[in-house]
């Protein structure tokens, strides 16, 4: 599982350093082969280990062709995916159409999700939480969530 939020910089050539803390797991889990995609819905990039990526793209592609957010999902989360690998030096090589999407400037914001990353322009994440923060305010609480014992 990855957890943590983490504040990074990518170097002049559009490389990211993973956090060594996720190294091992990284490698255990999919010898370094990675997937890095645009998120759906937020300006963010989404990085998976391969065999998550590989699970998530079955689902996916289980779902109905013709609807349109079936559609939607599999032009932005599939069509842009970009297989990736860690280098000696535990890099991943952003393509700068994927910044570019993600508008992702020197200092970004790696948060753990779970089965994968966001990554995010590290000003755009603070505007992101502020924001989920005040919605989730205007918005009831799910029981699910309120069942949650912390």
């Amino acid at each position: 599982m990855f957890r943590g939020v983490h504040s990074l910089a990518i170097d002049a050539k559009g490389r990211l350093k993973i956090p060594t803390r996720h190294q091992a797991q990284i490698d255990k889990a999919c010898a370094g082969q990675m997937v890095l995609s645009i998120h759906p819905d937020d300006n963010c990039l989404l990085l998976y280990p391969l065999g998550d990526w590989q699970n998530l793209e079955r689902k996916v592609s289980a779902l109905p062709s013709l609807n349109i957010h079936t559609k939607r999902l599999k032009r932005k989360l599939i069509g842009h995916a970009t297989d990736c690998e860690l280098d000696k030096a535990s890099r991943i090589l952003i393509p700068a159409t994927l910044r570019e999407y993600a508008k992702l400037n020197k200092k970004i914001i790696l948060s753990g999700q779970g089965h994968n990353f966001e990554l995010w322009d590290e000003d755009a994440w603070h505007k992101q939480i502020s924001s989920l923060d005040s919605l989730s305010k205007k918005e009831a609480v799910p029981p699910e969530i309120t069942q949650l014992s912390l």
